[in-house]
Parts: structure tokens; C-alpha cells; sequence
């Protein structure tokens, strides 16, 4: 292994980790910055020593995030501050995460950092049940809102539905790894037992993200893992069966109290009214958004359409519910072609087989990355909502590299000939 390889595992080891801590500040440190903010200002060395290995898929996505970032910046104003976290933070990461899958153990070590990530997490998510989250509340990166979360756990996310969507994608992940033919060093027990955890999180969690991304981002994995037989038809309908037996016991056991009380249905409606408002921008005439982090814009609009279709919520949260949304009501229709191409990628490689097992499973991570960034977290700082622009373009290379060319190039020989009528005449 050379030296560049085994320095891109190292930081993909890293990176797997750090995805479960953001709400974790780096003390000593003025700024409210997380370990994943340094460990990307560390890699960017890497992307200059791996250049070569930036495929075209992958640099398109960077263009037009480039162009979308910097169109909205220029014409429609905003925060710089914003402006640099894109350029200097989510651009680098998408780029180093497109390198690390251009290394098998590279990406081996990107899916075993995640799932370590993802045992740590549910250990201290017990703890946090069992002794008091306010005991146990190690967040203090300010860059996030932290509020209260008495008597749930949340890791070290900034609240729960941030870490339950971290869990129901190490569930579906555990889930691709078990049923795929080809096997890995991962031990079927381990996986068995790290599943068991994270889907009794899950449930005491009482997180309505539970039901939104879970029941489709399973399914997929198993999927995906396998072709389409009878086998697999029969493994899909025991997941089904199994999830909709969950589901039965989560709403009647652990969502009976949000049920009672309606807040699930003002957090359904707060995030609809944060959603239209968002989406506003395209059909208002604003080409490049509102601007860079001007995200407090949607407060007014929300509130407006929320009397327009007769909404009931309380008071809408800073920004919106959706990092792609968000990024649509700031950047506006350049965002929406960055998207478009992004998503493009990510929908060939979740409906292609992949035979790679490592690969199937960091496919199922990008499709749960743009689950969450559409349907659950606004949040910038969360660099799993990331992960689905990198992913897909550089799996897709990955799995179907372009082969150069081995026959030798023949070359006809020239003869040289008189033509003697020609020269008669």
C-alpha cells in the first residue's frame, strides 16, 4: 500500500467516526467548530497528493456546486461566512469522500469507521435512557441550536431525529451487509447484534423519522444486496412483515404519548409549512434564491402558507426542516440542476447491483443521506446530509472504471510505387 493510500484510509477511518459526533465543540477553540471540520481542513493536502483520482461524474458535481454557491453569493448577497463553510468545508469533504472510494480499503475503512460510529452510539444512547440525558449531555458546539431533550437520548447529536436518522441508515447498512452473497470480514454475529441495538433505539427514540425514512431505506438495502429472485422476494417480505410489526408496536407503545398529546401533527405540519415555503423561491421569480444563509426568511412565508392551508403548528424553528430545501430557497434554480445531476447518479447507482458489498453498502448510506437531507435536518454542519453528492458518482467509476485501450495502434504501411503509364506520359 502506498503512502497516499494508506493516508486516505487513515482520514476515511476518521471520517466514519466524526460523522457521529457534530454536536461535539473542539475545545481551546474560539470558534464553534466539530472534529470533522478539522479533520477536512487536514485532508485537503490529500486532494492535491489524489488528484488523478477525481473522476469527471464527481467533478461535475463540484462545478455546479461551485457555481450554484457562488451565482446565489454574488447576485442575490448573503452571509460570507456561509459562503466559506461551502467552499472551504462541504466542498473539500465531497471531494475527499469521491477519493476514498477510489481505494478499497479506503472505503472499507469509511464503512468501518461509520459502524463503529454507529455502536458508540447506541451504547451512550442507553445510558443516556437509563441514567438521565441531562446527566450524560456532552454536546457543546454552538453552532447547532441544543435544546432540551429530557427523558430521550441523542447520542452526541444535536437533538433525537438527528441521531435516529444516523441509526435507521447503520440499521439499513447492517442490513445490505447481511444479505449480500459476498461476504466480508464483518462478522454476521456483530452485525446481528448492532442491528438488534439500533432498532430498540430506534423505538425509544419516539422520533417521527422512524416512520418516514426506515420502512424505504430497508427495503432498498435488501434490495439492493441481492438480485431480484424468489429468494429475494422473500426476504423483502419478511422485512416488510418485520417493519410493519415494529411500526404496529411503535405507535401503540412508544408514540402513544406524541399521539395524545398532537405533537406529531405539529411537527408533520411544521415541517409542510417550512417545505412550501422553501420551494416559494422557483415560482416567485427569485432565479438565484434569497441569498447564502438568509434561511430566517422562511419564517414569514411559512407562517403565511400555514394560514393558507390551514396548518396547525407552534413556532417554527430557524430555517427549514430540509437541507435541500433550504439550499433551493437560498441558492434557487441553480441549486435545483446542481440536484438534478446529483440525484441523477444516486438513482442509477441505488438501482444497480452492486458487487461489491463494501460499495452496496456505502450506496445505502448516500441514499439515506439524501432521505435525511430532504425529509428530516436543515442542518449545514451535519456532514452525513453530504455524503449523497460524493457517494454515487464516485461508486459508479468505482464499479465501472473507463479501460484504456491495449491493442497496439497499427499503422499501414506507406508504398511507394511509380506508376510507369504516368510517367510515359
Amino acid at each position: 500500500m502506498r503512502r497516499s493510500e494508506r493516508l486516505i484510509t487513515a482520514w476515511a477511518c476518521l471520517a466514519g467516526l466524526f460523522l457521529w459526533v457534530p454536536a461535539v465543540g473542539v475545545p481551546m477553540v474560539a470558534l464553534p467548530l466539530q472534529p470533522m471540520d478539522f479533520l477536512v481542513l487536514a485532508g485537503v493536502p490529500l486532494i492535491a497528493i489524489n488528484w488523478r483520482k477525481l473522476c469527471v461524474r464527481l467533478g461535475a458535481i463540484a462545478m455546479t456546486f461551485v457555481a450554484s454557491v457562488g451565482m446565489s453569493f454574488f447576485v442575490a448577497g448573503g452571509e460570507m461566512l456561509v459562503l466559506l463553510h461551502a467552499l472551504a468545508l462541504a466542498l473539500p469533504f465531497i471531494l475527499l469522500v469521491g477519493i476514498t472510494l477510489r481505494y478499497p480499503n479506503a472505503r472499507l475503512g469509511l464503512l468501518n469507521g461509520f459502524l463503529i460510529g454507529a455502536g458508540g452510539s447506541v451504547a451512550l444512547f442507553f445510558a443516556q435512557i437509563l441514567i438521565g440525558a441531562e446527566a450524560l449531555d456532552f454536546r457543546t458546539n454552538t453552532a447547532f441550536s441544543l435544546p432540551p431533550q429530557y427523558r430521550r437520548g441523542f447520542a452526541l447529536f444535536p437533538e433525537v431525529s438527528t441521531y435516529a436518522t444516523h441509526s435507521i441508515i447503520a440499521l439499513a447498512v447492517c442490513i445490505c451487509l447481511l444479505l449480500h452473497p459476498e461476504k466480508t470480514a464483518h462478522r454476521p454475529r456483530t452485525l446481528i447484534a448492532l442491528a438488534t441495538g439500533l432498532i430498540l433505539a430506534l423505538l425509544l427514540s419516539r422520533s417521527t423519522s422512524f416512520l418516514v425514512i426506515a420502512p424505504l431505506l430497508c427495503a432498498l438495502a435488501a434490495g439492493h444486496a441481492r438480485k431480484l429472485d424468489s429468494r429475494t422476494l422473500l426476504w423483502l417480505v419478511l422485512i416488510t412483515g418485520l417493519g410493519a410489526f415494529l411500526l404496529t408496536v411503535f405507535f401503540n407503545t412508544f408514540y402513544a404519548e406524541r399521539l395524545e398529546t398532537a405533537a406529531a401533527s405539529r411537527s408533520a405540519a411544521m415541517r409542510l409549512a417550512s417545505v412550501l415555503g422553501g420551494l416559494s423561491t422557483l415560482w416567485r421569480g427569485e432565479v438565484f434564491g434569497v441569498g447564502l444563509g438568509e434561511n430566517q426568511e422562511i419564517l414569514r412565508r411559512a407562517y403565511d402558507i400555514g394560514r393558507a392551508l390551514d396548518l396547525r403548528f407552534g413556532q417554527l424553528p430557524q430555517g427549514v426542516s430540509s437541507q435541500i430545501i433550504a439550499r433551493i430557497f437560498e441558492e434557487g434554480w441553480p441549486a435545483v440542476i446542481s440536484f438534478a445531476i446529483a440525484l441523477s447518479f444516486l438513482l442509477r447507482t441505488a438501482f444497480t447491483r452492486a458487487q461489491d458489498p463494501i460499495i452496496a453498502a456505502l450506496t445505502v448510506i448516500a441514499v439515506g443521506s439524501f432521505l435525511t437531507a430532504l425529509l428530516v435536518t436543515g442542518y449545514r454542519g451535519v456532514y452525513t446530509n453530504w455524503l449523497w453528492l460524493a457517494i454515487p458518482a464516485a461508486a459508479l467509476t468505482a464499479q465501472h472504471p473507463v479501460r484504456r485501450s491495449t491493442t497496439p495502434i497499427v499503422r499501414p504501411r506507406i508504398r511507394k510505387s511509380i506508376n510507369k503509364d504516368a510517367l510515359r506520359a
